[in-house]
């Protein structure tokens, strides 16, 4: 499962209790609410039954009919109709209109209108601007921009504005890049203080995306980068210099960092007496499992660890696993996030360079 559909699953799963909550805070809504409940409950069940039969799928046919089993926009939009239908604009609406867009991934027009039509400057699109704020499809962006310029709740229009920044942030190139930077100095500017949940507010999440932005890109030179060896003593970048260098910031949990140590293994026999650095930085909860899984798969070459927390996981603006640069024997970064054949490529190249 792929880590947007696992927060658009907790995210439904979180609107499934908002309903239930409010059922008891409103008796004269329950009927509505009850039906939005039973659609969010539908949508999760087919996406469960299908994933299940993914899983177990042997064959290209149980493949297909696995994905048959999806849950299909056609089952159930017509169904949100029904919940906004005469222009209803209270928090039941709301919801049924997010669901539509993060669960059902919609581009319906008609959801869309509803959004600007009903919500755009009012609180009850909240719960529709914090799923936005991980996950917002482009056909949000719309909607997005204008809570952001006619809301007037200063929370609103802070949520509004981290999900036009974290949209832009997800994309490649350099004019979305710029985007997301304008967009997070904004937050930064002027809604650092508002509540994002869990007690953070979005001045602290804009900070990691920020430093991402104008500290990791691809031609910068890399960030000073510091972490502990397997022994506790301290560790460097610096202790590298003048070396091609992987930084593979991983966890013996992730399954496509696994899948990458037999061809990494390869890589380190191969450039042996080069140039050329490996270090794994690993985010894994206790050293011990750590050292254990190394001890089982051989992985010759520099560990870090300093824990989950890592305070270079949280400089650095790790997002997801593995990741990856290639640093070149100037300390620049040269490439990010690639993995196999292109991966290898890149380190000769960089290597080349060095003669």
């Amino acid at each position: 499962m792929s880590l947007r559909i696992a927060a658009m699953l907790v995210a439904l799963s979180g609107l499934t209790l908002l309903a239930q909550e409010k059922e008891k805070k409103a008796p004269p809504a329950v009927d509505r609410q009850a039906q939005l409940d039973l659609i969010i409950e539908d949508f999760v069940k087919a996406r469960k039954a299908s994933n299940a039969a993914m899983r177990s799928a042997k064959s290209a046919e149980e493949q297909k009919a696995a994905e048959a089993l999806l849950p299909k926009e056609s089952n159930f939009l017509p169904r949100v109709y029904k919940l906004i239908a005469n222009g209803a604009s209270d928090e039941t609406a709301a919801d049924a209109l997010a669901f539509a867009v993060f669960g059902l991934n919609t581009k319906d027009t008609v959801i869309y209108d509803a959004l600007a039509k009903n919500f755009v400057k009012t609180d009850k699109i909240r719960r529709f601007l914090q799923m936005a704020m991980s996950n917002a499809p482009e056909a949000a962006k719309p909607v997005l921009e204008k809570v952001l310029a006619s809301n007037p709740s200063k929370e609103m229009q802070g949520l509004a504005c981290y999900a036009l920044a974290s949209m832009a942030f997800e994309k490649e190139g350099p004019a979305t890049a710029k985007e997301a930077e304008t967009f997070f100095a904004r937050v930064e500017k002027e809604f650092a203080d508002v509540k994002a949940g869990r007690g953070s507010t979005l001045g602290e999440m804009a900070k990691g995306s920020l430093f991402e932005l104008r500290n990791l890109q691809v031609g910068m030179k890399a960030p000073i980068a510091e972490s502990k060896d397997l022994k506790g003593a301290k560790a460097s970048l610096k202790d590298h210099a003048g070396k091609v260098v992987i930084l593979d910031i991983w966890a013996t949990w992730c399954g496509p960092c696994r899948a990458m140590i037999p061809h990494e293994r390869e890589m380190v026999e191969k450039f042996k007496g080069k140039p050329f650095a490996l270090i794994s930085v690993s985010a894994d909860d206790d050293k011990k499992e750590l050292e254990e899984f190394i001890a089982k798969e051989p992985m010759p070459w520099v560990h870090w660890w300093d824990g989950a927390d890592a305070a270079l996981l949280k400089q650095w603006n790790i997002r997801f696993y593995p990741s990856l640069y290639v640093i070149d024997a100037k300390g620049v970064i040269r490439y990010k996030h690639i993995r196999g054949d292109e991966l290898e490529k890149a380190v000769e190249k960089l290597l080349a360079e060095t003669k």
